[in-house]
């Protein structure tokens, strides 16, 4: 399944989380992920609920966009972003480009 069709599949149905779309909540895990967090933080810091939370952090893990892993030293689960999720965030970014109003 590549990019494109992600991109497409989660805006199908065009459903929003308060003011934000899917994948604008997908980008907003990815990047509070980067090299490695921990689930609350991602949670806190991407605005979601445990619910919303779980379901987008399957989602990334299923895909190859995100990784769960052991810290040694804290003996916890950690997330942090695949090389594919590198890729997707590029192309968000790149994309989101086009849609922000630029002031003359």
């Amino acid at each position: 399944m590549g990019f494109k069709f992600v991109m497409l599949h989660l805006e199908e149905s065009h459903e929003q989380f308060g003011n934000r779309t899917r994948v604008e909540i997908l980008g907003s895990i990815l990047k509070v992920a980067g090299s490695g967090t921990l689930k609350t933080h991602i949670m806190y810091k991407a605005n979601l609920s445990h619910r919303q939370l779980e379901k987008y952090l399957g989602f990334l893990e299923d895909r190859g966009l995100l990784m769960r892993f052991v810290d040694e030293e804290l003996g916890t689960n950690m997330f942090k972003v695949t090389e594919k999720g590198i890729e997707f965030l590029k192309e968000y970014t790149h994309l989101s480009e086009y849609f922000v109003q630029k002031t003359p």
